[in-house]
């Protein structure tokens, strides 16, 4: 049977005196898992069992079930082979499945998740389109951004980008389809298609679903970009994500910027040159639902657990209490140097001092 390998890059606290090169501390280094075979192997040049068992942190991947699969994932066979290894599911991965969960919890994102599909099509397959929209755009004084898949397997962040310019370009795309939906050079099939979109943009509901999932995914855009930063911590990453959840629950209370101005619009009559009335067949968005369901799928998939990760918390003064004693974190920093072979009495006294 043919082996397959898998290529990971790992982080190491210090470099290896057997490396032929120089490298920072902290630097990644490439690991190749051979696969099919009874133990994994590790295949580091330059580095040593020996090394590898006294110095080798952390493993870090996606969610794939080949990387973390609990029986035979290329995390399960490592940690067999290095019991220390602190193995991490990335946390914007995780973030990502997340909203995935919300979008399949709540039926009406998926239909708002399709006409934005169609408008991506509409533009990225034709120039000609393209061009017309741009037109468009002359005639009512408005913006055109480029809009892209939403709610797909790219970043969140590109979800936000696309619903920001739909709503940025919201009068352009109005009056291209209404000048669609005229052209004679269009089959009637065509011109069918373009008066339902047009229908849609000028649908109370429609507006306001895209005010929410612009308010929402601006918060998990600006998380997921943070997430992204070299000089993210754990601990760090913990406080996002607390934050994020706290401002999605207080959306539920008050509306957020995009769906305020939504709803004032709802309340005008129109927005901007793109007049707005109800429609039935259209369901919208349960706003509580989706957020209700977005946090609890946050907490679900990013909440930390674990006694490591409690530890590092003391390493944070500012969740000390007001008065700490003068063993306060002791514990704490012991199982950490344990964990990570430093020394005890060291590190102890040196935080003391």
């Amino acid at each position: 049977m043919k082996r397959k390998q898998t290529t990971i890059f790992q982080c190491f606290p210090k470099f290896s005196p057997t490396t032929t090169t120089e490298e920072e501390p902290g630097q990644a280094a490439v690991l190749k898992v051979t696969e099919n075979e009874p133990g994994a192997t590790a295949k580091l040049p330059g580095f040593t069992e020996e090394w590898l068992q006294k110095n080798w942190v952390s493993f870090v991947s996606d969610g794939a079930s080949v990387m973390l699969g609990k029986n035979s994932g290329v995390a399960t066979r490592l940690t067999a082979r290095y019991p220390n290894l602190f193995t991490w599911h990335c946390m914007n991965h995780r973030l990502e499945l997340a909203v995935s969960d919300a979008v399949d919890e709540v039926q009406a994102v998926n239909h708002f998740k399709v006409f934005l599909e169609k408008i991506h099509n509409l533009y990225s397959q034709s120039n000609k389109n393209s061009r017309e929209l741009l037109e468009a755009a002359q005639e009512v004084g408005s913006q055109v951004l480029k809009i892209g898949r939403v709610l797909s397997t790219r970043w969140v962040a590109s979800s936000f980008y696309s619903v920001k310019a739909v709503w940025t370009s919201y009068e352009a795309l109005n009056r291209h389809f209404e000048n669609a939906a005229g052209d004679q050079t269009r089959s009637s099939k065509e011109r069918q298609t373009y008066r339902g979109l047009a229908r849609r943009m000028q649908s109370k509901e429609f507006l306001c679903d895209l005010g929410l999932m612009f308010d929402a995914l601006s918060e998990l855009a600006n998380l997921s970009q943070q997430l992204q930063a070299h000089s993210v911590t754990l601990l760090r990453a913990d406080h996002l994500l607390k934050r994020t959840i706290r401002v999605l629950a207080s959306f539920k209370d008050t509306q957020g910027e995009k769906l305020e101005e939504a709803l004032t619009a709802q309340a005008l009559g129109h927005l901007g040159s793109v007049p707005l009335e109800s429609n039935a067949k259209l369901t919208p968005i349960n706003a509580k639902q989706l957020l209700q369901s977005l946090i609890n799928n946050l907490e679900k998939r990013l909440s930390f657990d674990g006694e490591m990760l409690h530890d590092l918390s003391v390493l944070d003064t500012g969740n000390w209490p007001s008065t700490p004693g003068i063993r306060h974190g002791d514990a704490q920093v012991k199982r950490l140097c344990r964990r990570f072979n430093l020394g005890e009495e060291q590190a102890v006294n040196e935080a003391i001092a």
